[in-house]
């Protein structure tokens, strides 16, 4: 897509090959890479390509391996994106986004206990963490207990500062 010289996006896009010119072998090159293509460009394919690079250069890298589940499981490779979010929560037990997106990934591969599960140890982890909330709400929404998801949405929305996305979700 076309995207005017000098906005926020371009500079992304700049950075991020600055970064895989500079340090192809660098697994937060092909993480900054993977990620512009990922949230920027939805090119889902050439951004699992790269998440995937960046764990090879750092098998322990727990968010690489997060976003690597993520974007499969929007690629419907359901399988491999838990593998990839149960690693990412291996090597990052103490993070709460971990269990957040793992949440997703669950909801993604139509799991809605293990999403709830995943949602409430975000929470666990950090009472205040607004994606947990809002993780919580959406499984509890998807299981018919419509008073505690409006609760989990009513929290997400007031620790998220009010962001629009639990917003509209409630």
């Amino acid at each position: 897509s076309d995207v005017p010289p000098g906005t926020v996006v371009d500079k992304a896009r700049q950075s991020a090959g600055r970064a895989i010119e500079h340090g192809p072998d660098l697994a937060e090159a092909q993480l900054a890479w993977a990620y512009q293509h990922f949230w920027l460009d939805w090119r889902w394919t050439a951004a699992a390509a790269g998440f995937r690079r960046a764990t090879e250069l750092d098998p322990n890298n727990a968010f690489a391996h997060l976003l690597l589940g993520h974007v499969l499981s929007q690629l419907d490779q359901q399988e491999e994106a838990q593998r990839m979010a149960r690693r990412a929560r291996e090597l990052d037990p103490l993070f709460p986004l971990t269990y957040a997106l793992s949440a997703q990934i669950a909801f993604q591969a139509r799991d809605v206990e293990a999403r709830r599960e995943l949602a409430r140890q975000a929470i666990a982890i950090d009472p205040q963490f607004w994606i947990g909330h809002m993780q919580l709400g959406q499984a509890l929404e998807q299981l018919d207990d419509f008073p505690a998801a409006l609760a989990a949405l009513e929290q997400a929305a007031k620790y998220s500062g009010a962001n629009s996305k639990p917003l509209a979700l409630r």
